[in-house]
């Protein structure tokens, strides 16, 4: 099960158009985002790091740690995106643990393409 399959019937998503900043580094963290449509960008410290698009999500780290955003997103496309805040994520996770694996294999790519990009700058 890919994790599209979990919001591609939601009622509740945010239309987001290209070239518009989902979230910024140093914004409150306190929802990650499912692409329901279109295609996103990563940047962190205005260097692109990732690109995700239908069935991927953004902004993960909010849901392990209450600290400022450490990237930036910007929809590439025209966006529909659902928000997932804390209480949803928990039962996401406690309700299905491909959720949670899929997060964390996300999240495992991600810091291997940061450390790339640090390297790379060194």
């Amino acid at each position: 099960m890919t994790t599209i399959d979990l919001f591609k019937n939601a009622q509740e998503f945010t239309t987001v158009p290209a070239g518009q900043v989902i979230f910024d580094k140093g914004g409150v963290a306190d929802h990650m985002y499912a692409i329901v449509e279109g295609e996103v960008d990563i940047f962190v410290d205005g260097k692109f790091l990732d690109s995700t698009t239908v069935g991927g999500i953004i902004g993960e780290m909010a849901m392990i740690e209450s600290t400022p955003r450490k990237s930036t997103a910007i929809a590439k496309t025209d966006c529909k995106l659902v928000a997932i805040d804390e209480h949803r994520f928990m039962f996401l996770v406690q309700q299905t643990p491909n959720f949670a694996i899929n997060v964390m294999k996300i999240m495992v790519e991600r810091i291997r393409k940061l450390n790339a990009l640090v390297l790379a700058n060194k």
